[in-house]
């Protein structure tokens, strides 16, 4: 059969492995179609690309006496469409200048793009350098790709300054600006300037702004932006429901919710995510239950939400229940997914599921390390917590504040007073951590377990935030086991100030006055819970 362009086209249409290619690509060569064939190069170039990108580099090799900027250029543009192969366009853009190949206007924007994907500063800068220096500085494509670069790699300054040097600017100009703006959600009366001095806007446009002020929190001018939209995207809706449900605004999202035309996978995550971030996992676990009724398929970003629900429910039946679904659905269990894994078994009791999970995590993070100390913690394992909390020490895992909740829990559980106050040393001075109020609930619970009623006191009142329920409930609690009607008093009295219509707090004092036989104080503790009850506002809760 005689080889021609049309046979070779067809032939490279239907190859599914680098075998054939190298035979096709041979007989390119054999009879120098490549020479003069752009069409037949380009081709082979995609189908490397496409099967293997490491042998896209053989071709140059064979092609090194007749490589062109057509050649460099269509491989450069190839390996710049795929996220995971940008590094292989840097390489071959770099191979290029080393040979000596001039880079053109279709050059200078595929390796940008490159450099944008990767948020490539340094290379990113260079190539800038070169496109001053080679003379393209009129070219509108190249300056958008200089902007988007500089914006995706965080530098709004520069990006804005190319932006007002253009001699020229097209939509895709303005709509590079506005991308920088928005990564960030900084400087958005700039960013609205710029806006409002466009002659001609487009969808991107405005998806742009409504991005940019919900990533700086200005959700009212995100909405009256989203409002004055004649035309909206799945972009739009879940950029605009996102907001929402970040703020934890969950009664407005649920209404743009189901106004939304399309319910992508993104939308059902955020609301699911929503309401477990906001301490309503019922409602997540409902909105859950509604997407699979609507036929869509969970991914490891929705079964993270979910999990970290049921993990507020506690409940051991859910957890086993979602570990047989994403069976069924073959949800990949990476690092985030496991990690929620871990925490949710931990929370609902089963230590020794989490443990094993735990072990399938190949290098833990702080976060499943602070899950499982917590969880063993919570449930009397503090021996097995703070030998885990060694364990992360030895790997070179830095703790956080989260951890030392779960070590000082610990300790306060097992009696271990002494290595609790050191690890709260270490805590301050060590690793630069604030007590925050969970903290200092835990030790003045762990001196108050201990009988050390007045040291417990002098940390609650040495608390810069000022004491919190936690703390003094569980001080109270301590007076109660230790008899102490003293420090009980003076806690009670923040506590009915702090918690007016908790009824436990009451009930607390006047079992301390009853087991000392102070009938009457007894009496007038209760006498005060009863006529708070009575002006307590129907439908509250005051939990």
């Amino acid at each position: 059969m005689k080889v021609t362009e049309q046979s070779i086209h067809t032939l490279l249409k239907n190859c599914n492995s680098i075998s054939h290619l190298k035979q096709i690509h041979a007989q390119t060569l054999r009879h120098n179609l490549h020479e003069h064939q752009h069409s037949i190069t380009s081709s082979i170039v995609d189908v490397y690309t496409f099967l293997s990108p490491r042998h896209t580099h053989l071709l140059f090799t064979s092609l090194a006496h007749h490589a062109t900027v057509f050649l460099f250029n269509h491989s450069i543009r190839a390996f710049s469409k795929t996220p995971f192969l940008c590094h292989e366009s840097l390489h071959l853009y770099l191979q290029m200048v080393r040979h000596n190949f001039k880079p053109d206007n279709y050059t200078y924007p595929f390796v940008l793009n490159s450099c944008a994907a990767l948020c490539d500063l340094n290379n990113g800068a260079e190539v800038h350098g070169r496109v001053l220096k080679s003379g393209f500085c009129s070219i509108v494509e190249v300056f958008n790709a200089l902007i988007d670069m500089y914006g995706k790699c965080g530098k709004l300054s520069c990006a804005r300054q190319v932006f007002d040097e253009m001699p020229h600017r097209d939509v895709v100009s303005y709509n590079a600006v506005l991308g920088a703006y928005a990564r960030g959600g900084e400087d958005m009366r700039d960013a609205q300037v710029v806006f409002d001095g466009m002659r001609v806007r487009n969808l991107i446009t405005w998806n742009a702004m409504v991005v940019g002020y919900v990533n700086g929190d200005d959700l009212d001018s995100a909405r009256a932006t989203f409002d004055k939209m004649l035309d909206k995207n799945v972009v739009t809706w879940t950029t605009m429901l996102v907001g929402y449900t970040k703020k934890k605004i969950m009664g407005v999202a649920r209404i743009l919710f189901e106004a939304m035309p399309e319910k992508t996978l993104v939308c059902w995550t955020a609301m699911i995510s929503g309401y477990a971030q906001n301490g309503q996992p019922n409602e997540a676990l409902a909105y859950f239950r509604s997407m699979r009724k609507a036929h869509v398929k969970p991914d490891a970003f929705a079964m993270t939400a979910v999990i970290s629900a049921l993990a507020q429910l506690g409940r051991p039946d859910l957890a086993n229940w979602i570990m047989t679904l994403m069976d069924q659905e073959g949800i990949e269990r990476n690092e985030k997914v496991l990690t929620s894994l871990v925490d949710m078994h931990a929370k609902c009791g089963n230590i020794e599921e989490a443990c094993r999970l735990f072990e399938e995590i190949r290098q833990p993070d702080v976060y499943p390390y602070s899950a499982l100390i917590t969880g063993l913690a919570s449930h009397g394992h503090g021996i097995r917590a703070l030998d885990v909390f060694h364990k992360m020490l030895m790997e070179k895992v830095e703790p956080d504040y989260v951890t030392f909740v779960g070590v000082l829990n610990a300790c306060s559980h097992t009696g271990l007073v002494e290595d609790g106050l050191a690890y709260w040393e270490s805590m301050i001075s060590d690793y630069k951590i604030e007590p925050d109020a969970d903290h200092y609930a835990c030790i003045i619970d762990m001196l108050g377990r201990a009988g050390r009623l007045e040291q417990a006191y002098k940390m609650l009142k040495s608390m810069p935030m000022g004491p919190r329920p936690g703390a003094l409930g569980a001080l109270l609690a301590a007076c109660r086991t230790y008899s102490n009607v003293d420090i009980a008093e003076l806690v009670a009295q923040e506590l009915f100030i702090l918690e007016p219509h908790n009824t436990g707090n009451y009930m607390l004092l006047s079992g301390i006055y009853a087991e000392r036989e102070q009938w009457d104080e007894a009496e007038r503790v209760r006498k005060s819970m009863r006529e708070k009850i009575s002006t307590k506002l129907p439908g509250c809760s005051w939990v």
